[in-house]
């Protein structure tokens, strides 16, 4: 929890690239009733609007946008200057933009009033650094201290929801989905559905002794159709969840077994955002981070890591720095070469992300509920 002490009647954020810092700190800096100064170039003028549209500040009122040119130091500080003077209980947000507009925006705040909060929000240690004149810095935690929904998050970037998905084929079924063998499943569909586009819904179900564990969910079921009437989806749903072998529905279901522990507020699977060639196999937030989960159904190292790049590239253009990236596979933990340990450290050096991603192979999924999403980590629970 912030102290009312830190806090700022009158608040100026630097808005940067990424809107998520800016949100953040208004949310939990600005004191009831007290006013933000957001200062902008002129191509982050749009990203300053979304942070008052999610924030709830009305421009005029609760809000002041600033223009600034960035190479214009001077008149940075002129501009800053002249809407700080005589505000008391000044407060400088500098986690967006840059070190240049930090400079100079500080110096035009000190000319108006020497005593300035200044803040910073560090994505790493998620917590808010704070200092007030000659006292010592303070660190506040704060990965808990505000809950973001992945629509606000999209809406601060500018988007909107294409699809999303929140309900779960059959959800008791999950818990024995890993003793079915993907290998006989995959055979089973790849024979089963091939040529039967359109009739997909006239597939027999399998009987083969690898799916007896979950056999007894398909009840008085014997083919696709009928399971997909009996289970409330539709036959093409149904039909995308036998040919991923419930992959992603299984990762969510993992998530939601581990939601009150690792305390996510919404998880969600299929997500799709207006304007953006991307999907997200499976996505949480916690307080304000963002999780992202691409699944792959295959044990091959290259696809492994395409998937993990693309998701992190995406994942960290929504989630800023503090985004956190995994790719759940089947690729088996005694590769001397392609193993998801092995894989993973590749990644970290290659990207230099150590602890922000994570590689979850075949022995995992075996007890995917362990997977424990634990402060800004990715841990299971032998490592």
């Amino acid at each position: 929890m912030i102290p009312p002490e830190v806090k700022s009647q009158h608040l100026f954020v630097l808005v940067g690239g990424n809107p998520l810092p800016n949100y953040v700190a208004i949310r939990l800096l600005r004191r009831d009733g007290a006013h933000v100064y957001l200062v902008h170039t002129p191509q982050t003028t749009l990203i300053a609007d979304r942070i008052c549209q999610v924030a709830g500040l009305v421009l005029g009122k609760d809000a002041t946008k600033i223009l600034v040119k960035a190479g214009d130091a001077r008149g940075m500080r002129q501009a800053v200057s002249r809407f700080a003077k005589g505000k008391p209980a000044l407060g400088l947000n500098y986690t967006g933009g840059t070190k240049h507009m930090a400079l100079h925006v500080f110096q035009g705040m000190v000319v108006a009033n020497p005593h300035v909060t200044l803040s910073y929000l560090d994505a790493d240690a998620l917590s808010l650094r704070i200092e007030q004149g000659e006292e010592n810095t303070q660190d506040w935690p704060v990965s808990l201290a505000l809950q973001l929904t992945f629509q606000d998050l999209l809406t601060l970037h500018g988007h909107k929801v294409q699809s999303i998905e929140k309900e779960l084929i059959c959800p008791e079924v999950y818990r024995s989905l890993p003793d079915a063998p993907y290998e006989q499943w995959g055979e089973w569909w790849g024979r089963a559905s091939r040529g039967m586009s359109g009739k997909t819904g006239d597939i027999l179900l399998p009987t083969e002794a690898a799916f007896d564990p979950i056999r007894p969910y398909f009840g008085a079921a014997t083919t696709v159709g009928e399971l997909a009437n009996q289970w409330g989806a539709s036959v093409s749903d149904l039909s995308k969840w036998f040919g991923e072998a419930g992959l992603e529905s299984y990762v969510l279901w993992s998530m939601r077994e581990v939601a009150a522990e690792a305390q996510l507020v919404e998880t969600a699977k299929n997500v799709m955002p207006q304007g953006i060639k991307f999907e997200f196999d499976v996505v949480a937030m916690r307080g304000y981070q963002l999780f992202a989960v691409s699944c792959a159904n295959n044990r091959d190292k290259g696809k492994a890591k395409l998937k993990l790049m693309e998701a992190y590239v995406r994942s960290r253009q929504m989630g800023g720095d503090e985004a956190r990236v995994a790719v759940v596979c089947r690729i088996p933990p005694h590769d001397a070469e392609s193993n998801p340990k092995l894989i993973e450290r590749e990644m970290a050096e290659q990207l230099g992300v150590e602890g922000k991603i994570r590689i979850f192979g075949a022995e995992h999924l075996l007890r995917c509920p362990s997977i424990c999403w634990h402060g800004s980590r990715l841990d299971d629970a032998d490592r």
